[in-house]
């Protein structure tokens, strides 16, 4: 069951989920999380069994995933839960789920992370996700991971039956409206030339 109300002690457990989920270079302060919507799931004795961390794209009926992450892999728990979170968004009459994740193909990465980049990737084509033609997509987290700018691929789930939006607009969406980046800021541009001629968008 999905639940935005939590005890005092099922967010502490939430926390530990969180902590264990994201490298200290990928994380930012658990506090500061709770600035956006906090979704968990819960088990059936109310045990935390994973966490989203949502953040609405301005108007457009777009949600950002900042972060995502279960407790227990390989129970299918990460799947259902996915699953639940699209059918929760998509009853509020939101259109589209972005989210971010680290680039397999990023310059010097060792093996074992360009293992696991692409095993995360897999993980949500099978849920429907789209892995986005953006190559060059390295959005600065301002105050959240410090000086470090992880080398990033963009995705989506259209939700109800939506189609894709074009490339560029979701693009636009994520960098402004989740990284709050101005559209002549050098980042945003790099992404946008990073689109390969003849995409969508």
């Amino acid at each position: 069951m999905l639940t935005t109300e939590v005890s005092s002690e099922q967010l502490e457990q939430v926390r530990a989920i969180y902590a264990d989920a994201f490298p200290p270079e990928l994380s930012a302060d658990f506090e500061s999380l709770l600035a956006d919507r906090l979704v968990v799931r819960v088990a059936g004795d109310g045990t935390p069994e994973g966490l989203a961390v949502l953040r609405p794209l301005g108007g457009t009926g777009w949600v950002f995933l900042r972060y995502y992450a279960v407790g227990v892999r390989g129970g299918g728990v990460g799947t259902r839960m996915l699953g639940e979170l699209a059918d929760l968004l998509a009853e509020e009459g939101n259109r589209l789920l972005v989210w971010d994740v680290e680039d397999p193909d990023e310059a010097g990465l060792p093996e074992e992370h360009v293992v696991e980049h692409r095993r995360r990737i897999a993980f949500y084509e099978r849920a429907g996700g789209v892995l986005l033609p953006v190559t060059d997509y390295a959005p600065p987290h301002g105050d959240d991971l410090g000086d470090h700018v992880p080398h990033l691929r963009l995705m989506c789930l259209p939700l109800a039956g939506a189609d894709v939006p074009p490339v560029r607009d979701v693009l636009l969406a994520a960098m402004t409206l989740r990284y709050d980046l101005d559209p002549q800021h050098p980042a945003l541009l790099r992404a946008l030339a990073s689109i390969p001629a003849g995409s969508t968008g």
